[in-house]
């Protein structure tokens, strides 16, 4: 990722709780920390992790208001979920929301082109954090991938580290970049080429120990529970990317 000048730390620690976490630990670290008050917006609720993780925001006490942006109905009710059915390239209004969440993601093969693609993965996570930087938002946690690099050869990563970028020169007071491997859970949509890799690194996990961890498949409801744990820290300031293993 190249930034210039903003303060990029790599953390080179393992998030200290267990990666299968009740969502009562949340409802208590939220109580805990006095931050009742707290509002989000997130964006990509539809999705695997999105969905998971807007179902934690709704269970803690931390937060009294979850907007969702979207383009279809979640069909969900809950007293503190605000949806607004939006189109992503006109859309330019705002929400009250101390943090983003960006779960925002697709495939080529999906959208079928690159400039689709990049449209999704690129330009709808920046136009919305820009916005809501604006209208006083001061964090965001967003999703990135494995080997976001503008170096890479491939589009796909080259996408990915611009968007961090991108991100990271808003001027967001804390901006929390998670960079998993591959995403594992049940997803809605049917993509087989990301079923068979699961499979596969659910035999070959085990065997990826030490700097090899970081390669490791993650589930979507560890990268979720990281996202809400990471966005109630107060003394994590900056620019932070986390690596799969540290998430």
């Amino acid at each position: 990722m190249q930034d210039s000048g903003s303060q990029v730390r790599y953390l080179n620690y393992r998030w200290p709780y267990p990666s299968k976490l009740q969502n009562t630990f949340y409802h208590s670290f939220g109580k805990n920390q006095a931050l009742q008050t707290q509002s989000a917006l997130v964006i990509g609720a539809t999705g695997l992790t999105g969905s998971l993780l807007l179902e934690l925001l709704l269970q803690s006490s931390a937060y009294h208001t979850v907007h969702v942006y979207s383009r279809r109905s979640l069909g969900l009710q809950h007293p503190k979920l605000q949806e607004h059915l939006i189109d992503f390239d006109q859309y330019q209004a705002t929400v009250q929301a101390d943090t983003l969440f960006c779960c925002l993601g697709t495939t080529i093969k999906k959208v079928k082109t690159k400039e689709a693609f990049k449209k999704v993965d690129l330009e709808y996570p920046v136009k919305f954090a820009r916005l809501q930087f604006g209208a006083g938002t001061k964090k965001m946690m967003v999703i990135s991938a494995m080997g976001a690099s503008a170096n890479s050869s491939f589009f796909y990563s080259r996408v990915k580290a611009e968007m961090e970028s991108s991100l990271a020169n808003i001027g967001f007071d804390q901006l929390t970049i998670f960079r998993p491997a591959l995403i594992t859970g049940n997803r809605q949509e049917h993509r087989s080429g990301e079923k068979m890799a699961a499979m596969i690194n659910g035999w070959i996990n085990p065997l990826l120990v030490g700097s090899l961890r970081k390669y490791r498949s993650i589930p979507a409801a560890t990268i979720a529970q990281s996202m809400l744990a990471h966005s109630l820290q107060e003394n994590e300031k900056g620019c932070t990317i986390l690596l799969s293993d540290q998430i």
